[in-house]
């Protein structure tokens, strides 16, 4: 899930600003303030992943692209390449994550299991490549720095440590050659008392039936077959291991060892995320202690592995995105079928007639939609002569004329904004668990359905659907919808999170605007609440 972006030094944003989002997030702010730039960034993260098979770390454009944002040099703010361009996502590390780290409620980060992590990028000339700067996880909304990952020179990763990462796989379950790693080595870690107090309160209560098992692993070693060298450092690791825990030590001192065994942590990363542990300096108590009894270490504080896990539930949220640009393809008279059965509409919307002609279903919930926001129409999807059913053609049947036979009409014979507006409405209905973005999903609509997209976006976000939109609009009357959801009590407050951004000297600045329960706004409109209104009137 996402939870918030903070940008600094990307395109219009030059200081730090930081977007919380919402299931229903509404992006203002005048012409080139910079309110594009916030869905740009998070398309060119999507864009980057989806065109992995590159190489490249950021992919500004592609052919066909989500997104087009030039070269690096259009990217960065002011376009100074003696700039570091930072891109920090907020996410939640899932269950999935969880049962493969040692992420735990009341342990991390309290009660919440939000997390954030930033990729920092720099290009230190024209001629030069774009470089990964670091990788950096931090506390839900807080500056406070967890741990922080920078790159090793591929002549520094020791061979023996590309041996060991024939287990890394990407997003879709695919093994992750070697040669496609790079590496990043920690170089920052924590040693705040709330990271380590509940591993430290663990130790304490069970330190004897650990030094047991670490005891009767250390003689099973001593009479095994292992090579030699492996054997040597599991050895060498588990006797310092035993010896340290024979000692008595306070919670400053047993951070101090555990700090030094975590730092200089080895992770492998493909593109700009991390995929997994490549080596740790050493071998250490809790890395032998892992392998023999994992389900019970639910207290350890790993930031190497938190780091991987944030890099998950990343790579899950990039691969909920659904982008759709300000402009939607224009409708045709016919289509022919393409022989698959898509699960969206496209990013430009190329999909929706073929979902339609597949989708019975969702025709009838699409012109359900149709009628509450009285548009006037329903959908007629059929195919187009005897010969061959790969010819057909989407048409609207006209609701109004009552008493009359059906009169259809051709989608490009009707008004644009119908057309531009229908590929939204569709995909906000097929979606389940998505984010839906667009830009501007009013142009070309009266302000009435403006209005009465609220509708759809507050049943869109519950269940079963629990889709999240995040909108660049200008639209008046959508937010004024949304208000009076929330004083209705059809919505809540903090389901919905309004983004006004605004151009300073030193850059974009973004600035969320709450509601309270009566759905109105608490902070101050920038400028006054759409005041263009009042001084026409």
């Amino acid at each position: 899930m996402l939870h918030a972006l903070e940008l600094e030094n990307f395109k219009a944003f030059g200081k730090r600003a930081r977007i919380p989002f919402a299931p229903i997030t509404l992006i203002f702010g005048e012409n080139s303030a910079g309110k594009s730039t916030i869905l740009q960034a998070l398309n060119l993260l999507k864009q980057t992943r989806e065109s992995r098979e590159t190489g490249a770390l950021l992919l500004p454009r592609t052919e066909d692209g989500i997104v087009d944002l030039g070269s690096f040099p259009e990217m960065i703010f002011d376009h100074d390449l003696q700039r570091t361009l930072s891109i920090r996502v907020e996410t939640t590390v899932d269950r999935r994550d969880i049962f493969r780290t040692p992420y735990r409620e009341n342990n991390i980060t309290g009660t919440r299991d939000k997390i954030a992590i930033e990729f920092s990028f720099k290009r230190p000339s024209v001629e030069a490549e774009v470089l990964l700067d670091q990788i950096g996880i931090y506390e839900e909304g807080s500056p406070e720095c967890i741990a922080e990952f920078q790159p090793l020179n591929p002549t520094e990763i020791p061979k023996r440590f590309r041996g060991r990462v024939s287990f890394f796989r990407d997003s879709r379950g695919l093994p992750l050659p070697s040669s496609k790693l790079d590496a990043v080595k920690c170089v920052r870690l924590t040693k705040e008392k709330k990271y380590w107090e509940p591993e430290f309160k663990w130790y304490t209560e069970n330190k004897d039936r650990i030094r047991q098992e670490l005891e009767e692993s250390l003689k099973d070693l001593q009479n095994s077959n292992e090579e030699r060298q492996e054997a040597n450092e599991r050895l060498n690791s588990l006797s310092a291991g035993i010896e340290f825990l024979a000692q008595d030590f306070d919670v400053n001192t047993y951070i101090s060892k555990r700090h030094e065994e975590g730092i200089n942590t080895v992770l492998g990363v493909h593109g700009f995320l991390p995929v997994g542990i490549m080596s740790r300096e050493t071998n250490t108590w809790i890395t032998e202690y892992r392998s023999l009894a994992l389900l019970r270490l639910s207290q350890i504080f790993d930031a190497a592995q938190l780091v991987v896990a944030a890099g998950r539930a990343l790579e899950r949220t990039l691969e909920s995105l659904f982008p759709m640009g300000p402009f939607r393809r224009p409708p045709e008279r016919w289509y022919i079928f393409r022989g698959t059965s898509p699960q969206d509409v496209g990013y430009r919307g190329d999909l929706l007639p073929d979902l339609l002609f597949r989708d019975s279903k969702l025709v009838k919930e699409a012109d359900k939609w149709l009628k509450q926001l009285e548009i006037g129409y329903k959908l007629k999807v059929e195919s187009v002569g005897d010969r061959s059913r790969d010819l057909f053609e989407v048409r609207l049947i006209d609701t109004r004329r009552k008493g009359k036979e059906d009169i259809d009409v051709a989608l490009p014979d009707v008004g644009f904004g119908v057309s531009q507006l229908l590929p939204f409405v569709v995909q906000s209905l097929v979606s389940e668990g998505q984010i839906i973005s667009i830009e501007q999903p009013e142009v070309h609509v009266h302000p009435k359905l403006q209005a009465d997209l609220g509708d759809l976006l507050a049943e869109a976000i519950k269940e079963p659907r629990q889709n999240r939109f995040i909108i660049e609009t200008h639209s008046e009357h959508l937010i004024l919808r949304l208000q009076r959801l929330v004083r209705n009590k059809l919505l809540e407050p903090e389901d919905v999170s309004v983004i006004y951004v605004s151009r300073r000297p030193e850059g974009a600045k973004a600035e969320r605007l709450h509601l309270d329960e009566d759905g109105d706004f608490i902070d101050e409109w920038p400028n006054g609440f759409f005041l263009e209104r009042l001084r026409e009137l």
